[in-house]
């Protein structure tokens, strides 16, 4: 892929992003964050599958990315990471595999519809696994803080 085709997706995963956190009913100053990590969190998923081969790795690299950005982001605008996670994430939502799984499970084309639940699972795990591990290490992080805050007291 050359500079013009990577940033053409990213710019697109942007449009999606705005479009998401204006559906979620972000407030103006959100819509530019979730913008930012929506475009970064393309960019990221364009250099995982330029250096990655595995579809799993090509979502995790990402996935990680956008929660940490949203846990960041949301410390510092004082908001629930979440809604900044989901609109940050939801350029990589395998919808359109999903849609096309369950097109070839209607039409009953079982192998098209096998080899494409594979691919929608294996992009759901890399996301998944991606966003809880960083979750995990998040809690753990604030537990450990309030913990120490009350031995304090």
């Amino acid at each position: 892929m050359d500079f013009r085709e990577v940033m053409t997706i990213v710019l697109s995963g942007m449009l999606g992003t705005i479009g998401f956190s204006i559906l979620f009913k972000s407030d103006k100053k959100r819509i530019l964050c979730n913008a930012v990590g929506g475009a970064l969190t393309c960019l990221i998923y364009m250099i995982s599958c330029h250096y990655f081969g595995h579809i799993v790795v090509q979502n995790f690299l990402p996935a990680i990315f956008a929660t940490i950005y949203a846990e960041v982001l949301a410390r510092i605008v004082k908001a629930p990471a979440t809604p900044i996670l989901a609109c940050s994430i939801i350029s990589l939502v395998p919808g359109g595999k999903l849609y096309y799984t369950m097109y070839y499970f209607v039409t009953s084309d079982p192998q098209k519809a096998d080899l494409l639940l594979s691919e929608t699972l294996q992009i759901s795990a890399g996301l998944a696994v991606g966003i809880i591990c960083i979750s995990v290490i998040v809690h753990e992080l604030n537990r450990h803080k309030a913990k120490k805050i009350l031995e304090v007291d």
